[in-house]
């Protein structure tokens, strides 16, 4: 869909299977990002790591309730996103900071509420209070539990979802993969499209 991150899509799509379905959905990337959309059925397999991120992943990785990585990663900031974090504020230092990331969901409205009551304790909290509008706007972008896509967008992936898998037809992929100069990033392309889409019973050989 033009115009539309492939982040917000998967977002929509994963949240969508799982409530019409009760499905449990695997999204496969290496993109920090999807760790805030990990519950007890969204989970996220990293393939650099060869590792699923489930709730108690997240935990045990982060430190912080999946629930709170969206206001870890906020507050933290990240590089290839683009967003910058508060200065002062490490990993060891917003567990020091904001404990309760640990214990109970929090909006970043109480990240604000807790920083006020204690901006004189410490300059970590003065920061997050004055950069209260630059963090906002960060958490608006990387928030994926409200993704960035219209109606329409969202009932073509809900129609997507009722309808049966296609047959698999590889010239599309091709063309993409070749105008995206992936070059040889996958050997013998042809080969692994089906030897990779033949596993999901619904495909057929064109």
């Amino acid at each position: 869909m033009d115009k539309v991150e492939a982040d917000d899509i998967i977002a929509v799509l994963s949240t969508q299977l799982v409530e019409k379905y009760g499905s449990t959905v695997f999204i496969v990337s290496s993109d920090k990002d999807f760790v805030q959309l990990v519950t007890d059925k969204i989970i996220v397999y990293r393939p650099m790591e060869k590792e699923y991120y489930t709730p108690s992943t997240v935990t045990e990785k982060f430190g912080v309730l999946a629930e709170n990585f969206i206001l870890y990663k906020t507050l933290l900031g990240d590089a290839s996103d683009k967003v910058q974090g508060i200065k002062g504020l490490g990993e060891k230092g917003i567990m020091k900071h904001f404990p309760e990331l640990q214990t109970k969901k929090l909006t970043l409205d109480d990240i604000f509420e807790i920083s006020a009551m204690k901006f004189k304790n410490h300059i970590v909290y003065s920061r997050i209070v004055h950069d209260e509008k630059r963090l906002r706007t960060s958490y608006k972008i990387m928030d994926l539990s409200i993704p960035m896509v219209g109606e329409y967008e969202v009932n073509f992936v809900a129609n997507l979802i009722e309808s049966e898998l296609p047959e698999l037809n590889p010239d599309p992929f091709l063309v993409m993969y070749e105008e995206d100069k992936l070059g040889g990033i996958i050997r013998n392309i042809e080969y692994w499209l089906k030897d990779n889409f033949f596993h999901f019973k619904g495909y057929k050989n064109k």
